[in-house]
């Protein structure tokens, strides 16, 4: 397979609308990230085009808060659709993009709607 089986494990045990998971590296071994809207935070808050806000915890900024500021260079994100469990577009929205460049990553490897993986250089 061409991600870790705990991915698909953790995102489509999520409760939350998307089922995503991020990954990277520590010395530990695989580190995941998942999204929720339950972990409500500030520091992950954002304002929309309309003025509303939202608190939402991506799978991306999931992961970085488990990492040491700047210790984070890439990551991997996948997305699985809800009606058959295959990977589907995963690439970072513009705010999580703007988040993880803010903190020091470099490239993110991500799912396209066909389930094939490309690089996002940030």
């Amino acid at each position: 397979m061409y991600y870790p089986h705990r991915a698909r494990e953790l995102a489509t045990n999520n409760s939350e609308q998307f089922q995503l998971a991020a990954w990277s590296k520590k010395r530990s071994g695989l580190v995941f990230g998942v999204n929720s809207m339950n972990r409500l935070s500030s520091k992950f808050r954002r304002v929309y085009p309309d003025g509303t806000t939202g608190f939402h915890l991506h799978a991306e900024m999931d992961l970085i808060r488990k990492f040491r500021p700047g210790s984070l260079k890439r990551i991997s994100v996948i997305r699985f659709s809800r009606k058959t469990g295959e990977p589907t577009m995963s690439k970072p929205c513009i705010y999580c993009q703007k988040f993880l460049k803010q903190h020091g990553v470099i490239s993110v490897r991500y799912t396209n709607w066909n389930g094939q993986w490309e690089i996002l250089g940030l």
